[in-house]
């Protein structure tokens, strides 16, 4: 059974190469709002208010991933610390050298994820993106081909402490640190925002207009690829892994929640995009609405490419049928 998930995971790696996007562009004002208002970014100020709203507080905040093995579980082959379930992720790590090991996670909601460990011995984080509930985590050596034989297994409770915190953290997928380039550029971005749909809508958009979709990359992408923001921002191009984990590393630097999207759009592709959470009543404009207090779908790669290649945007049809399959 697990040989016939890596195939599946296998497949949906290749799969990603055909990813296109839908929606019309974030934070377009041409065609009315959420109030009816003639507003744009750092619009939302009562009519007639002399002064705009203040500026939101742009530090970029890096949740720290740690591995206190205060819970842990290991053999000789490698170690699973648990300690942080509370905070919605776990980590993992090999421990023998270039022995490929892979972690599955079996998501109280009957989802199940698959991980690969760092060769190199590093530790890798799992976000619990499942919410609250029972982990069934087992790790597996590869020992020929793609055959794999168990080395243990371990049920991890988790009760977070904050339902969001798993799309908060960086993860093995979303990865961005304190300091780097993408968080600095998250904070430049996100200043002068009155508020934190103004900010959302300042980084969408730099996402949307500077990043050009790259149809060689697309068409050449490896089994198992995982996006490199910096190469991202160096070329200013990617596919729609890309896109989505840029803008989602940014957002949640801002301390915005954002979950990363892997499932089918369209016309069956596999494609990757984003769903924001923000706390305020929203005034973006044009399809994306926010509502206040919800998690609102947005999808980079279809704002970039919209209008410019038509066999991209047939992917992912008119935006209606996004099917999530995981999310990180």
């Amino acid at each position: 059974m697990l040989i016939a998930l890596l195939l599946v995971v296998l497949l949906a790696a290749l799969l990603l190469a055909a990813c296109g996007a839908n929606g019309a562009r974030f934070g377009d004002n041409d065609s009315g709002n959420s109030s009816g208002s003639d507003t744009g970014p750092g619009a939302n100020v009562a009519a007639g208010s002399a002064d705009p709203a203040p500026a939101r507080d742009a530090t970029p905040e890096v949740l720290e991933v740690s591995q206190p093995a205060q819970s842990l579980a290991q053999d000789n082959t490698a170690a699973l610390d648990y300690s942080n379930a509370s905070e919605g992720y776990v980590c993992a790590r090999s421990l023998a050298a270039d022995v490929k090991i892979k972690a599955l996670v079996h998501a109280p909601d009957g989802s199940q994820y698959q991980y690969t460990l760092a060769t190199d011995g590093s530790w890798i984080t799992i976000p619990l993106s499942a919410g609250n509930g029972s982990y069934a985590i087992e790790l597996y050596e590869n020992i020929y081909a793609d055959q794999y034989a168990a080395l243990f297994s371990q049920i991890v409770e988790a009760q977070l402490t904050d339902e969001f915190k798993p799309f908060l953290y960086p993860n093995q997928f979303v990865d961005f640190a304190a300091g780097d380039d993408t968080v600095l550029l998250s904070q430049q971005l996100a200043s002068g925002a009155s508020g934190e749909v103004e900010a959302v809508d300042q980084i969408y958009n730099w996402v949307v207009e500077n990043i050009s979709y790259d149809y060689n990359k697309a068409a050449n992408v490896a089994p198992g690829y995982l996006p490199d923001n910096s190469a991202t921002l160096t070329s200013k191009t990617g596919i729609c892994f890309d896109y989505a984990v840029l803008t989602a590393s940014m957002l949640r630097a801002q301390r915005l929640p954002c979950k990363l999207d892997i499932g089918y759009a369209g016309q069956g592709a596999y494609h990757a995009w984003i769903h924001v959470y923000t706390r305020e009543s929203g005034w973006i404009t044009r399809r994306i609405d926010f509502p206040g207090d919800s998690w609102v779908l947005m999808d980079p790669t279809f704002d970039s490419t919209s209008g410019t290649r038509t066999s991209v945007v047939s992917y992912v049809g008119d935006g209606t049928s996004y099917q999530t399959l995981f999310n990180y």
